[in-house]
């Protein structure tokens, strides 16, 4: 999404609750918390050291098919009710964790285990070092501010309410882990040295997205949020 699309949703996000509030007299607020998955579909990109022209396992984010990334997290987060306390204005922190990997091609049909590929990892003229690897998986920790707009389909003196939602987040990168499965455990001594060569992940993340899910709880005591 171009970033002048992303401008527009937030603004428009916090603009429109304001305009509300001016409209609607009644305005009741929450403070809750929240879990759930986002659900990105796509593969991970293939850093250039992978070199996929020397190995008989081409390289791929998932198994066959392109891969669902689940992304869990988890936060806090204000509400603010109009139109009857079915319109809902929200926004909070949320702390989330993306990951992903690369491995050699698994055959999807008869095992259960990761093909190698191979990883450049010294060049000196004519001559390159390669090292062979069966997965790297790359775990990014980010902490974030969601904005979002939610329609209830009940009423507050329902217990469960389900809900259409569309919303924005804006994260930061806290922490990223890398874990390293090499072919041979002996090569396992250059583990720092493939880290170092990894691409990091960005510093600022941010993403549209529509959503349904429910709320458990009544008005004036804690709530939680799930979703889907």
């Amino acid at each position: 999404m171009k970033k002048w699309n992303k401008t527009v949703i937030i603004c428009g996000l916090i603009i429109f609750p304001l305009f509300m509030q001016a409209q609607e007299a009644k305005i009741s607020n929450l403070i809750g918390v929240e879990f759930g998955l986002n659900e990105f579909i796509g593969n991970t990109v293939v850093p250039e050291r992978v070199d996929q022209f020397r190995t008989d396992n081409p390289i791929k984010s998932g198994n066959l098919f392109n891969k669902a990334i689940e992304v869990p997290f988890v936060g806090i987060k204000y509400e603010q009710y109009y139109v009857e306390k079915k319109m809902v204005f929200s926004a909070g922190l949320r702390f989330s964790q993306f990951s992903s990997a690369i491995h050699g091609n698994t055959d999807f049909f008869f095992t259960f285990y990761d093909n190698s590929f191979l990883w450049r990892f010294r060049e000196d003229g004519a001559y390159v070092d390669y090292l062979n690897i069966k997965r790297i998986t790359q775990t990014s920790n980010y902490i974030g501010i969601p904005l979002e707009w939610s329609y209830l389909l009940r009423g507050s003196d329902a217990f469960f309410r389900p809900y259409v939602k569309i919303g924005v987040v804006v994260n930061k990168l806290l922490s990223t882990k890398n874990s390293i499965k090499f072919e041979n455990e002996l090569m396992s001594q250059y583990t720092n040295a493939v880290e170092k060569q990894l691409p990091k992940p960005n510093s600022f993340n941010s993403y549209f997205y529509p959503t349904l899910g429910f709320k458990l709880g009544k008005d004036h005591y804690l709530v939680v949020f799930g979703r889907l």
